[in-house]
């Protein structure tokens, strides 16, 4: 009798270790999810788009860097086409949000949204160069799908009130999402999100249309 009940008591302690591990693994898990940086990626490129880049690579750890709220690149975006002017030829680039995302000590992907006052007037895009890389959406919007490795770029237009009267057309917007671990669909998910989340705060005088489906080829 005495074995059986130490063995009873040992089967126990084991069984309350184990719920014990899984109780830490969730509340691993939620921490991540609720970790102030991570939300704020949720809040710029789509909770779903971030949890789905997560799991993309692997579901691990992530270390995030860059977020600011849309509404703070949206201020600094606006403050420096104020100044623009057609001879100023360097733009600051915004990272929204970077995600490293690693399996133990292993990076298993990283996910980098940034954002910028192009070098490219509207102009150009008809350039026989640019136009094998650019494809239009709409008016206010061109989509590069794959201009490089894993990369996607977005072209908007916003003319910001304030601004001199050329910066509609000579300073558009460029939106770029990297992730080789996205695949095309969520990478244009992604891209589309980040690029409305910023434009809806900048008070553009006629706001672009992010369409929502990647635009088929021409």
């Amino acid at each position: 009798m005495t074995i059986l009940r130490h063995h009873g008591n040992w089967m126990a302690a084991v069984a309350a270790l184990t719920v014990a591990g899984l109780l830490s693994g969730c509340s691993a898990k939620e921490e991540r999810a609720e970790s102030p940086k991570l939300k704020q990626c949720k809040s710029l490129l789509g909770a779903g788009n971030v949890d789905a880049a997560v799991e993309s690579a692997g579901g691990g750890d992530v270390e995030v860097a860059g977020t600011p709220q849309a509404d703070v690149l949206a201020k600094s975006l606006v403050a420096e086409a104020k100044k623009w002017q057609k001879s100023d030829l360097q733009h600051t680039g915004y990272t929204g949000c970077r995600m490293d995302m690693f399996e133990g000590d292993q990076t298993s992907g990283t996910v980098d949204a940034s954002v910028k006052w192009s070098v490219l007037s509207l102009g150009m895009m008809d350039s026989p160069e640019n136009s094998r890389t650019w494809r239009r959406a709409n008016e206010s919007v061109f989509v590069a799908p794959e201009p490089g490795p894993a990369r996607m770029q977005l072209i908007a237009v916003c003319a910001v009130p304030g601004a001199i009267a050329s910066q509609r057309s000579e300073l558009p917007l460029q939106f770029e999402v990297a992730g080789e671990s996205l695949g095309s669909e969520l990478r244009w998910k992604t891209l589309s999100t980040f690029a409305r989340s910023v434009t809806e705060e900048m008070g553009c005088a006629k706001p672009p249309v992010i369409p929502s489906a990647l635009p088929p080829s021409a």
